[in-house]
């Protein structure tokens, strides 16, 4: 066996110092140029002595500035290391040698060692030991300790919830059911859903489009069996965890030690990330109003100096708060030669009134068009943080209660007792967002978005069962829904249309009695048709959070928001964009 260690440091290498003792010509103390008296070059180098100021000026001068230059940073030695086949041991304590570290060599630490490294410090040599041999080492503030490559022990720290969440998320287009066997009617009859009826048979499913996203996240479960995978059970090897505690023990070879190091550093790094996410759904709606009606004037000549003038015009509120006529009251003057209608007859808005004045002679007869302009509704604004591949759901609405389901139990004895049975099921009418965010080390989100905006109506339906006819109040939903998924960069705008809707409204408004009158009746009637049709959009924006800068812009958007509330609500938010700006985030 040879051995053969050489260790060149350049701190040890020093040049040797010469000490240059220069002769320097010694000036005449009364010296001068030559040619020049003593006496004169007395004179001349007179006025160089510097007169000594006096004390109170010494006192008014600021002290002289002490300027200490900081000391070099220490550089760590370096050197070459070129050994073959040497022993551990050995290997370890010649690295100290010459240097101001300390080394202690674990006595169970053996086998030989070979490697050729160039220009490197202690710590380089004894990673690269540890990642060629398993020569495991520490750092201690007395030097440095090499372990043996056995079984060892060590306490991980996991910061996370010790809790499991699922969600589910579902979007489905039905086309109904169909009942197989339709004849089958035994008796009795059930209602399940605001639309299906069950008289006997079975009914089943027509085709459809469906989508079901389910997450469960359960951190701790997935951590055991990644930690388990890597380490296994072999030899001694183990894994404890206690989630209540956040606290992780393995027991592995140092190498593995290492990955569930790593692993663990990142599956912490991607569990922590987090997002912001600001909606906006907004409703554009478009009016298209139409209001037609025949405003007339017939004029009759009934005789001599006999007139009579009757109209039907479309205006405003026909009655007032007061349950009167706005009109009430109001008089003409039924002249033939000058033939006005009785005053203030003519509203500008729907509703109408019908007026009587002279003269049977001429008839005019227009149609009104009416149509509006489209406006913009922000239905809801809100903002969420979450945290990685952790589901968020935004509701905002109301649950009302409906019938589902009626049925009935008929008890048989000396009297016969039928007791309804009534299920009532809530329905949901608002607006729902479901978001579940990914979030890579670049800052760009993966997004799966479920919107949903629903309005739920009572309606009636009256249907015949068992050649009886029965009355059932069911619910009306109206739903407009999408489900999606959608790659966005941090603070970009995701922008999601085109869910459209169109509601139709007729109103009738007319005389009473002579709007009834069958054919003639819609001389004194006037309609008013419109067609409002919207479209949902919605405007969401990710910002991951990297630091107190994104909550402190965060806190300065809402405070902008709530600048219409009172001074008390302004002064919170402002303490807590100052406590974030000096380091900490509290409340008032």
């Amino acid at each position: 066996m040879r051995t053969q260690i050489r260790i060149t440091n350049a701190a040890s290498t020093l040049v040797a110092l010469v000490l240059l003792t220069s002769c320097a010509s010694t000036t005449p103390q009364h010296g001068g140029a030559p040619g020049q008296t003593p006496a004169a070059a007395e004179v001349k180098a007179g006025p160089t002595a510097a007169a000594t100021p006096p004390a109170a000026v010494q006192n008014a001068l600021l002290p002289p500035l002490r300027v200490s230059l900081p000391a070099a940073a220490t550089s760590e030695p370096r050197f070459d290391v070129r050994v073959h086949d040497a022993p551990a041991s050995q290997f370890f304590m010649s690295l100290v040698a010459g240097t101001p570290y300390n080394m202690m060599v674990n006595p169970d630490v053996k086998g030989n060692i070979s490697l050729s490294l160039k220009d490197v410090t202690i710590e380089e040599v004894l990673n690269a030991t540890r990642d060629v041999y398993g020569y495991e080492y520490r750092k201690t503030p007395e030097g440095f300790e090499v372990l043996p490559s056995q079984l060892r022990t060590r306490i991980f720290q996991v910061n996370y919830l010790d809790i499991t969440r699922r969600g589910k998320s579902e979007t489905q287009v039905s086309s109904g059911q169909i009942t197989q066997n339709p004849n089958s009617y035994q008796g009795g009859s059930s209602i399940n859903g605001p639309t299906t009826i069950a008289n006997g048979g079975n009914a089943s499913s027509l085709a459809s489009s469906r989508i079901e996203t389910d997450t469960d996240s359960n951190v701790w479960k997935d951590l055991s069996n990644a930690l388990r995978a890597i380490v296994g059970n072999k030899d001694g090897r183990s894994v404890v965890i206690s989630p209540d505690t956040g606290v992780v023990v393995v027991r592995a070879m140092p190498q593995e030690l290492r990955q569930v190091q790593d692993f663990l550093e990142t599956v912490q790094g991607s569990l922590h990330r987090q997002v912001i996410l600001e909606a906006k759904i907004l409703e554009v709606e478009l009016d298209h109003g139409f209001q037609s009606g025949i405003n007339w004037a017939a004029l009759g000549q009934v005789g001599a100096n006999k007139s009579l003038l009757f109209g039907q015009t479309g205006g405003g509120t026909l009655l007032n708060g007061t349950g009167t006529s706005n009109i009430a009251g109001n008089t003409g003057v039924l002249d033939p030669n000058a033939l006005n209608q009785v005053a203030n007859t003519a509203v500008s808005a729907f509703g109408g009134a019908f007026s009587l004045a002279a003269n049977l002679h001429d008839f005019n007869a227009f149609i009104e068009l009416l149509k509006t302009q489209g406006t913009v509704h922000v239905l809801s604004s809100p903002r969420v943080a979450t945290v990685n591949n952790q589901q968020a759901i935004i509701k905002v609405g109301t649950d009302e209660f409906f019938v589902t389901n009626v049925s009935s139990t008929t008890v048989t004895g000396t009297t016969t007792t039928t007791t309804p049975n009534i299920t009532l099921t809530p329905f949901f009418s608002g607006i729902a967002l479901d978001v579940t965010p990914q979030i890579d080390s670049h800052g760009n989100v993966t997004l799966h978005i479920h919107p949903t905006v629903s309005n739920v109506q009572d309606q009636t339906k009256t249907i015949t069962v068992g050649g009886q006819q029965q009355t059932l109040p069911l619910a009306l939903s109206t739903v407009r829904e999408s489900d999606s998924v959608i790659y966005a960069h941090s603070g970009q705008v995701v922008v999601i249309g085109g869910l459209m809707q169109t509601t139709h409204n007729q109103n009738v408004a007319g005389t009473p009695l002579l709007s009834d009158i069958p054919g003639i009746g819609y001389l004194f009637r006037n309609n008013k048709t419109s067609s409002v049709k919207s479209e949902l959009v919605i405007l969401l924006r990710p910002v991951v959070v990297t630091g107190n800068d994104t909550w402190r812009q965060a806190l300065e958007e809402s405070q902008q928001r709530i600048g219409a509330l009172d001074q008390g609500s302004q002064d919170t938010a402002t303490r807590l964009i100052t406590n974030l700006n000096g380091g900490t985030l509290s409340g008032p």
